[in-house]
């Protein structure tokens, strides 16, 4: 006798007899299984891109790190001051560069493929090496 009240008490009477009501878990059920065997692939995608995004981000966060001590290592003077200004501007942008690279390749391929914005970044490694820092390293 009380589960029957205790049921009662769970729904809003009259439920059957609307037709705009649909039966939420029943219908729900059908389609739970294809969203269940769908996610753990887009996750396991995601995360293995995630941990990949992190790595490569921790290579560009080294690489201006590897600038930074280049240029504090580098003797050169220029004797002229519009030289001396256009140097320390490269200097500048050398720094700057790796962290504007991974800045320009997370915004300029947000809706393109994953693997357009890895080779982007890949590319960019590539080309923002740190070269007076690990040509230094290897000479000494």
């Amino acid at each position: 006798m009380t589960s029957d009240r205790d049921d009662d008490a769970l729904s809003w009477g009259g439920e059957a007899e609307d037709p705009s009501y649909l039966d939420g878990p029943a219908a729900a059920a059908d389609d739970a299984p294809a969203i269940v065997e769908a996610l753990p692939a887009t996750s396991a995608l995601s995360s293995v891109l995630l941990v990949t995004y992190g790595i490569l981000g921790g290579v560009y966060l080294l690489y201006s790190v590897g600038w930074i001590i280049s240029i504090q290592r580098d003797t050169f003077t220029a004797s002229n001051l519009f030289f001396e200004i256009m140097y320390q501007l490269g200097e500048f942008l050398a720094i700057a560069a790796p962290v504007l690279w991974i800045f320009l390749a997370f915004l300029l391929t947000r809706d393109r493929r994953a693997v357009l914005r890895l080779a982007w970044l890949v590319g960019g490694i590539v080309l923002l090496a740190p070269w007076p820092f690990i040509l230094s390293g290897s000479s000494s």
